[in-house]
């Protein structure tokens, strides 16, 4: 009898310890991370659209190709993506937007671009375009790219 509870014993002893064992990479804390628009590679004021049936989603974009699948403009800007990943959206409101702020932050783990949308409903409803060009990390590790939409009434 008592052999049983000393075998459970030893069982959760050893599955403690292959436990112990198993290191998670921490996330770190968040730092704000530069980020660039279209202008800055030769396309200043130049209008861009997302090509229909695009609209009213996000897009992380690896390659020239794809950027221009996916944009519509005079200008499509030359972009090193083996230097720079791109991250394209747009937002439709049923009220007017007073204006947006943007934010891109790093961890180990992941990489956030977070949109900040400002309603106005005395202004003309509208869809938004937005876009970052933002550089891929210097250890080139796969990190998770997520998007965050905050939208928040003018005040």
């Amino acid at each position: 009898m008592r052999t049983t509870p000393l075998k459970i014993s030893f069982i959760f002893l050893l599955l403690g310890f292959m436990g112990a064992g198993c290191e998670k990479e921490e996330a770190g804390e968040f730092i704000e991370k530069e980020f660039f628009k279209f202008s800055d590679f030769k396309c200043e004021n130049e209008p861009w659209y997302l090509e229909s049936g695009y609209m009213n989603n996000h897009y992380i974009i690896t390659s020239q190709q794809e950027l221009e699948k996916y944009i519509e403009s005079d200008c499509t800007p030359q972009i090193d993506f083996t230097n720079y990943t791109v991250i394209i959206g747009n937002k439709t409101f049923s009220t007017g937007i007073d204006h947006y702020v943007e934010k891109v932050e790093e961890n180990n783990l992941e990489i956030i671009y977070t949109i900040t949308f400002l309603t106005n409903i005395a202004a003309v409803a509208q869809g938004v375009n937005y876009h970052v060009v933002t550089e891929k990390p210097t250890d080139r590790k796969h990190k998770n790219i997520r998007v965050v939409e905050i939208v928040k009434d003018y005040e």
